[in-house]
Parts: structure tokens; sequence; C-alpha cells
């Protein structure tokens, strides 16, 4: 009998899990349908709620702000982001797979591009969803800088571990930046794929060599 109860108590909570993922998804669709239509500065909390038919108490369980329905996937983001370190080919440098991880995110948010109620079209603009967006990066890199000490060979003080992770994420997030970029400046979808690629190959090469010895113009070597 213990061990029915047991197996009802775990179905019972998937089953929570699925309907609370079923309601985030919802909301944040009827958001993204509001922002396309009115634009996002005029739609109000209150007027997602409506929409989709809950409590605005029920909107804010989700969502503590409207920034945050903007970034309703930043756990999506987060989780690509720690799999190019954690989940690498045996003796695949972090080089190469943040180049293949990069490439594949591309990839995915390419179809996109267009879409005014996107997340890359959106972090380029307004200081609020920058603010979000800026917290959400500090975040994942706080997760990425302990993961970064799992399987490694090496060790690194905290201070190196910290500076790798705000490198990593600030890689996919300035891939995220320059498509929202491109977008709102009217590139097409294959220039910006192309100019990313570009800067993709480019930081991968930075991070796998090391930062280029930069010197201030007219300055001689010594």
């Amino acid at each position: 009998m213990a061990a029915i109860n047991r197996v009802e108590r775990i179905e019972s909570g998937g089953l929570r899990e699925r309907k609370k993922a079923e309601t985030r998804r919802h909301l944040a669709e009827v958001a993204a349908r509001l922002f396309t239509k009115r634009g996002y500065e005029k739609v109000r909390m209150i007027d997602i709620a409506r929409a989709a038919d809950v409590s605005e108490q029920t909107l804010y369980n989700y969502f503590p702000t409207k920034e945050h329905l903007i970034f309703d996937r930043d756990r999506e983001f987060e989780e690509f982001i720690l799999g190019a370190v954690r989940h690498r080919l045996p003796g695949e440098r972090l080089a190469e797979s943040l180049r293949a991880k990069a490439l594949l995110f591309l990839g995915q948010i390419s179809p996109a591009i267009g879409k005014p109620s996107w997340v890359p079209a959106s972090v380029a603009t307004g200081p609020e969803l920058r603010r979000v967006w800026l917290e959400i990066n500090a975040r994942c890199a706080d997760v990425l800088t302990d993961a970064l000490i799992e399987g490694e060979k090496e060790r690194f003080e905290r201070p190196v571990r910290k500076l790798m992770a705000r490198s990593i994420v600030a890689f996919f997030a300035v891939l995220v930046e320059g498509v929202g970029e491109g977008n709102l400046e009217g590139k097409s979808r294959d220039k910006i794929v192309e100019e990313m690629r570009a800067a993709i190959e480019a930081s991968a090469q930075i991070i796998g060599h090391g930062f280029p010895a930069f010197r201030k113009a007219g300055s001689r070597r010594e």
C-alpha cells in the first residue's frame, strides 16, 4: 500500500508540473500576441491576465514583472549554456564545444528573426527589458561558475572561474543581441545569420587561444 501511495504521489506531482508548464506557456503566448498587436509598452499585466482568462495574481505567480514575460525561456538559455560546458565529448576542448553549441543555438533562433515579440529583438531596446536581460546573464554566470570545476583536471580559484563563466555567457548573450540588432536594422535573415556565424568563429578563436595583444594606437613594442 505504501508503495502504491508513493507512486500516486509521484504521478500527481508530475501532473502538477505539466499543468504548471502548460499554464506558463499559455500565459507567455497570450502576452506575445498582445505585445505584437498593441506594442509592448501599451500592454498592462491586467490586460494579459484578462486575455488569458486568469486572475492577475495567477499571472504574477508565474511572471513577477511584465519584462519577465519577454524572457519566459530564460531557464532554457541557462541550460543550453551549461550543456556546452558539462556535456562535452571526451577530450573535447571547451572552445570547440562552445563553437558547436553556438552554431546550433543560432540555427534554433534564426527562424524567428523578424517576429516583433521574440527575445533578440526585445533585448536591444528599452531600459527595463535590458535590466532583466542583464539579471538573467548574471544568474546564469553564477551557476556556470560552479559548473566549471566539474570533471576538470585543472583547478582554478573562484575569481578566475567567475571571469571564465561571464565570458562564456557573454559569448551567447552577444549572439542574441547581435541577431536582435540586425533585425532592428532591417537586415535580411540570411545576412544576420552570415554575420553571426562569422562572429561565432572569431569569438571561438579568441576563447581557444586567449585575448589578442591589443595595443593603443601609436604605441610601440618594447
